[in-house]
């Protein structure tokens, strides 16, 4: 959301390819890592252990160590916005630390069933909510079309952030340890998996485009990055400015509950992709959401967002997070493509020449946006 935000503001609609190519992106990654998982029973950690050099392995860890320090900071802080924007009484730093206790308390204790029943509600209300504040706007003051053009020149940076948000990043190989939880096990789940993961990335693509569709109403001043928390309080104000405080009541639920939302998902997820990669390298099997691994990564995610309200720019957190997230992308993307098409994989369940495509495109992009932001 607070990616969207920025390229609304910034450039109006123009950039919504970025956010249709970044889901066909992340469908086609999270439909590979679904793919190597259901046919040959190996998670894609497990893979790059048996089949990369152990050094790649090596370096994917501390990767993961700085990431989930980022993406835990980030997100969390993105989700406490909304209720300092509503009570601005209580400071920021207050909210972070009650929303990333909450997060690690739900997950350390709960179940993957019980995160099921919270993710449904959290959907129905971040959904139902900005949806509702677009069409209010729409019909009650008018939509200004004149403000989908660029007011700021392209930047790559921006695009590659725009690219990296939507959908997630290196949370995307969460996917295969909640089918696991669910059950999903054997190649006849793969097309289950397409339809979900269809669903899903319709879903997201709608939402990010409605959030930079309301960020484009506003006439913004200054360097957006600068906003800081009153990011999604100045938009919010618009609303409230257009079709009144109902407007932006309204807005401010829907912002904290797909903020929030994103939060519970790397709390829970995350943490089983840790418990992998320490259990993978020393070739045991993984304890799960039960075992230390799991919940001590938890603890370091609730000790990295409560450490990242030091940083007194939470936007910009999620902008570099956003960046550093997608600079990850071209390992995942071209180990997917040896390994699904690699004699390891049947010849009838390989990737195939579409997938092959896309995700051809996508290490294409990425070189391209890399040669241009150095």
């Amino acid at each position: 959301m607070v990616s969207s935000t920025i390229a609304g503001a910034e450039y109006g609609l123009t950039l919504a390819w970025a956010l249709a190519a970044g889901v066909l992106v992340k469908f086609a990654v999270t439909e590979g890592v679904a793919r190597w998982q259901l046919v040959t029973g190996a998670t894609l950690v497990e893979g790059w252990r048996d089949h990369l050099p152990r050094v790649a392995s090596l370096a994917f860890f501390v990767y993961f160590i700085a990431w989930s320090f980022f993406v835990s900071a980030a997100l969390v802080a993105a989700s406490a916005l909304a209720p300092a924007a509503v009570m601005p009484a209580v400071p920021l730093p207050a909210w972070v630390i009650l929303h990333a206790v909450a997060a690690c308390a739900l997950v350390y204790f709960g179940r993957y069933e019980q995160l099921l029943r919270v993710m449904k509600w959290f959907i129905v209300l971040m959904f139902a909510s900005l949806l509702a504040t677009v069409l209010l706007i729409v019909f009650r003051s008018g939509a200004d079309w004149s403000a989908a053009g660029n007011r700021s020149p392209v930047s790559a940076p921006y695009v590659l952030s725009l690219i990296g948000g939507i959908g997630g990043t290196v949370t995307l190989l969460s996917y295969g340890y909640w089918m696991r939880e669910q059950g999903w096990n054997g190649r006849a789940r793969l097309p289950s998996a397409r339809v979900d993961l269809t669903i899903s990335f319709a879903l997201a693509f709608v939402f990010a485009s409605a959030m930079m569709f309301l960020s484009s109403q506003i006439q913004w001043t200054g360097q957006i990055l600068d906003e800081g928390p009153r990011l999604s309080l100045l938009l919010a104000d618009r609303i409230g400015a257009e079709i009144g405080p109902l407007g932006r009541a309204l807005f401010l639920v829907g912002f904290w509950g797909a903020a929030y939302s994103s939060v519970v998902g790397v709390y829970h997820g995350v943490p089983f992709l840790f418990d992998d990669l320490i259990h993978t390298w020393r070739r045991q099997p993984p304890t799960g959401q039960r075992g230390l691994a799991y919940r001590g990564w938890a603890l370091y995610l609730t000790a990295a967002a409560v450490s990242g309200v030091l940083i007194q720019r939470p936007v910009w957190l999620v902008f570099a997070y956003t960046v550093v997230g997608a600079l990850f992308f071209p390992f995942v993307i071209a180990t997917l493509l040896w390994l699904n098409n690699s004699r390891l994989m049947p010849v009838g369940l390989r990737s195939g020449a579409v997938l092959n495509l896309v995700l051809g495109a996508a290490l294409v992009l990425y070189a391209y946006l890399a040669v241009t932001v150095l």
